[in-house]
């Protein structure tokens, strides 16, 4: 019985790490608004404040539906009840 291991299979699988092809610096920085003491994104090289898109929170909100019943009175058939949950903008 040969009790000797060969190499792994993932480390046959790996390849030089090479430093160029990550960025030293994001194009971009965060600094505090102190009016607002909210976070601004500013260009990196320019120093202009960046649009970031609609970052917030979400309302949600849920109702209940119930479902089945019915039956012919004499023996009704069990209702279901479904939550439904809905995200929207504030």
């Amino acid at each position: 019985m040969d009790t000797s291991c060969g190499q792994p299979w993932g480390l046959t699988r790996l390849a030089p790490f090479i430093p160029s092809a990550v960025p030293s610096v994001a194009p971009f920085r965060v600094e505090l608004d102190p009016v607002t003491q909210t976070g601004v994104y500013r260009d990196a090289t320019t120093g202009r404040l960046i649009e970031a898109g609609k970052h917030g929170t979400n309302k949600q909100t849920s109702k209940t539906e119930k479902t089945g019943g019915g039956g012919d009175g004499q023996r009704p058939q069990p209702s279901d009840q479904t939550t439904v949950t809905d995200y929207g903008d504030d």
